[in-house]
């Protein structure tokens, strides 16, 4: 067990060395954590709305984790290292930047080529992002890798016999890839 697993909701934010998004109304801290030379993301829907954090924020934190396990070993998704509590979830701390704020030239056809290759990874394994329009929820890794994070919104491949959700899994697929293709246009 690492010094990460053993610690409690409120120990990992007493560690909370940067802040990536401050939470509120409906959105959660995102903070980076580090804990000797470990380092790791604490997506944390405790500081949310109140009615948010108890309705919503639970039901958030369990599809996500859902999805994350789904994705269990998909290069490019980072690794869900345990659910903290109802509120709170510990990823793998991917070092980059979004790419909405991506240096000049980052963003190259390579990259674009690997990220089409990293949603199509997605897809087969059964989940579609449906977020990929947020700029945010692209990473360039350090290494000029695509990595994608926030997994809230996902939706998953129906059953063989669900037609109905097989088909919408479908359009959002298709969402997931038009969303790639207007980036690489922008």
């Amino acid at each position: 067990m690492t010094p990460l697993q053993d610690l409690s909701h409120e120990e990992l934010r007493a560690h909370a060395v940067k802040t990536f998004r401050q939470g509120g109304g409906s959105r959660p801290d995102v903070l980076l954590i580090r804990v000797g030379g470990e380092e790791a993301v604490l997506k944390d829907y405790s500081r949310a709305d109140p009615w948010f954090r108890r309705l919503v924020g639970p039901l958030s934190v369990r599809r996500e984790a859902r999805a994350l396990r789904q994705l269990d070993g998909v290069r490019g998704v980072p690794r869900l290292l345990r659910v903290v509590n109802r509120e709170a979830l510990l990823l793998e701390h991917v070092p980059g930047t979004s790419a909405r704020h991506a240096p000049p030239g980052g963003l190259t056809p390579e990259f674009f080529e690997r990220f089409y290759r990293l949603v199509e990874r997605l897809h087969e394994a059964g989940v579609a992002h449906c977020d990929l329009r947020s700029q945010g929820n692209i990473l360039v890794g350090a290494d000029g890798e695509p990595h994608v994070v926030d997994f809230t919104a996902h939706f998953r491949r129906g059953r063989s016999w669900n037609v109905a959700a097989r088909w919408i899994y479908r359009k959002f697929c298709e969402a997931d890839r038009v969303a790639v293709a207007r980036l690489k246009r922008s």
